[in-house]
């Protein structure tokens, strides 16, 4: 289920105009709303279902990208040695001159994505979290980071913030309908992430209210 697929059936329900850009453009943000909510849920409990494992090449510097946007480091090997995840303050303190010799021992989280330490060139495998961002207008299912199997369930959170920040149904049948439904979905998000779901949830909307 495509991003946009996953908007318009916001739209729908949330019975606006699907015609309407402007409409669309604000599913879009009700959607994301409901994303960085889940998922800022999710990141506390480390879940190895959101993490990434990438195979990087660093720069004679100590440095590579990662293909995400990282938001932590799980592990880091360099070859088969597990290194030190230390905080940017603390790989600076251990050498303030970067005149360090020798494999790496230590790494760090940067901006786009690894600081190793001694610096050098070398192959290293990473596993990390990647930083939420903003779904796109043409995001891929790829881009969302949540179980595919839960997908769905962010159309029931678009539409409690529609309900919320557009519509102010804030005692409304439907709205306690939509958190309901929202309230349970990321619980078994949750369960299902720590490995302790057992029924699949079926949160996809169908049918009129």
């Amino acid at each position: 289920m495509q991003v946009n697929t996953i908007r318009d059936r916001i739209v729908e329900l949330a019975h606006q105009s699907g015609a309407d850009g402007e409409v669309k453009s604000k599913a879009l943000n009700w959607l994301n709303a409901a994303y960085f909510e889940a998922v800022n849920e999710l990141l506390l409990l480390a879940p190895q279902s959101l993490q990434r494992t990438e195979s990087i090449t660093t720069n004679a510097q100590g440095q590579a990208a990662l293909l995400l946007p990282p938001h932590a480091l799980v592990r880091v090997l360099w070859g088969n040695v597990p290194l030190a995840i230390v905080t940017p303050l603390s790989l600076l303190e251990a050498d303030p001159l970067a005149t360090a010799q020798g494999s790496p021992v230590l790494a760090c989280l940067t901006s786009n994505g690894v600081q190793v330490q001694p610096r050098m060139a070398g192959s290293a495998t990473v596993v990390y979290t990647p930083r939420p961002v903003a779904l796109a207008e043409d995001g891929l299912e790829a881009t969302i980071l949540l179980p595919p199997t839960f997908h769905d369930a962010l159309i029931w959170g678009g539409l409690v913030w529609s309900a919320l920040y557009e519509r102010g149904l804030t005692s409304s049948t439907e709205l306690q309908l939509f958190a309901r439904q929202w309230a349970e979905a990321k619980a078994r998000m949750k369960l299902h992430l720590l490995g302790q779901a057992g029924v699949a949830l079926r949160v996809q909307p169908a049918g009129d209210f």
